[in-house]
């Protein structure tokens, strides 16, 4: 899914004239599935470029993918127009890499594990195209206040534990999203939504808010939601 692809599906949904959704408000929620691009390892490698303590023996993002859910809400204005506020946990990813020590001595590796929780609130504006009474494609964009939590463990090369919790880290990012809506009742709906999340995180640096940035995460939900006054 690109930029490209949900603009022209948004414009393609704006100019529609069949209306298959009433005005009005409606809340919901679902579970999916997320999956976390793999950035990682080439952002790690670069940051240890010339380091003189340590050189990269390998890096991977050992776990890319999680349970994911979201609660909404949100107001029609137009039978075809709206706005939606969501709640959104994006699960967790999980990265593995190992450093050599350069310094004498010591000779030996450190072996960390990282874990990345995404969650955070998104803003969205919606287009919808009637396909008839019962179905109809949602195409949305908007910004997402991504809050990321970074734990990392595991061993120095001394043989000590290491353990290390990133500050708090939130920035405001876009989103992209398409759908299909299946309005079970005149007051129920399921949703099939698939969602992007841009450049969540920050590049691998070193230093305490460096911890690595995923160019995209995708989500996949299933939805229930309901409308009110209908």
């Amino acid at each position: 899914m690109n930029h490209k692809l949900v603009c022209a599906a948004l414009a393609a949904v704006l100019a529609g004239t069949a209306h298959a959704a009433d005005t009005g408000f409606y809340v919901g929620g679902g579970v999916g599935q997320s999956k976390y691009s793999d950035d990682l390892g080439n952002q790690v490698r670069q940051a240890y470029v010339g380091h003189t303590g340590f050189a990269v023996t390998a890096v991977d993002l050992t776990d890319d993918s999680d349970t994911a859910y979201k609660i909404f809400g949100g107001y029609r204005f137009l039978p075809w127009l709206g706005v939606e506020l969501a709640w959104n946990d994006l699960g967790e990813a999980r990265s593995h890499y190992v450093l050599h020590s350069l310094v004498p001595l010591t000779n030996a590796d450190a072996i960390l594990d990282g874990r990345y929780q995404v969650k955070g609130t998104s803003l969205t504006v919606f287009g919808e195209l009637a396909f008839n009474d019962t179905f109809s494609g949602i195409a949305r964009v908007g910004v997402f206040d991504a809050n990321v939590d970074y734990v990392e463990t595991g061993l120095q090369a001394s043989g000590e534990p290491w353990y290390f919790k990133a500050p708090d880290d939130s920035s405001t990012k876009t989103t992209i999203g398409l759908g299909v809506n299946w309005r079970v009742t005149p007051n129920v709906d399921l949703r099939l939504d698939y969602d992007r999340y841009h450049d969540i995180g920050r590049r691998f640096a070193l230093n305490e808010t460096g911890n690595g940035r995923f160019d995209y995460i995708d989500v996949a939900s299933l939805n229930l939601a309901y409308r009110f006054g209908q």
